[in-house]
């Protein structure tokens, strides 16, 4: 074995190094909201509580189209580390 395989193996960058674990701040999905008012509402519910999200829409088309798009294409995004405190807020663990 050669020395840079060993400090690379030392370094964790080895091929036997563990899995990382999922990052506290990575974006994960909470929500796809039935529509962008929905998802408005949930995005501010969960800031008038101090959880930062992201209302993603997913359908490339509707940019074109002014934004309007079908109800389906909408995502609200929170931190990993609010994802349980978020679904408590929008009362989604029932």
């Amino acid at each position: 074995m050669s020395i840079l395989s060993r400090i690379l193996g030392w370094l964790g960058g080895g091929v036997d190094a563990p899995e990382r674990l999922p990052s506290p701040d990575e974006l994960v999905l909470l929500v796809e909201p039935a529509g962008e008012g929905e998802a408005q509402l949930f995005h501010d519910m969960l800031e008038q509580e101090g959880i930062r999200s992201m209302v993603r829409n997913t359908d490339a088309s509707s940019a074109r189209a002014g934004g309007l798009g079908p109800v389906w294409a909408y995502e609200l995004l929170v931190l990993r580390k609010d994802l349980h405190r978020g679904r408590e807020i929008l009362g989604l663990d029932t």
